[in-house]
């Protein structure tokens, strides 16, 4: 089994903004506390080296977050889902949303 963290996840992240495959990444950012994590847009490398987060707080479904984002531009976005959180996103797949 493949241990994910975060430098796993900010390593792809940078290498596709780099490559342009895509244009943003949908993950998380601190907020104000350890625990309280929020769903976070990243556009540049930059941001995700500087506010990127990935622990055990990391619990938002983006599949929600990733109906709003995808109705704004035709921008290809990264998104970082967890097993559960696929049966959404291939709903919405099906759905062409």
């Amino acid at each position: 089994m493949q241990t994910v963290n975060r430098d796993t996840l900010v390593n792809k992240a940078k290498e596709l903004l780099a490559s342009g495959t895509v244009d943003r990444v949908l993950g998380w950012k601190k907020g104000e506390f350890s625990y309280d994590v929020t769903p976070a847009l990243f556009t540049s490398a930059e941001e995700i080296d500087r506010d990127f987060v990935y622990n055990d707080f990391c619990g938002a479904n983006f599949s929600k977050y990733l109906i709003a984002e995808t109705g704004k531009s035709d921008a290809k976005i990264l998104v970082f889902l967890k097993p559960c959180d696929t049966y959404s996103f291939n709903q919405l797949l099906t759905e062409h949303r």
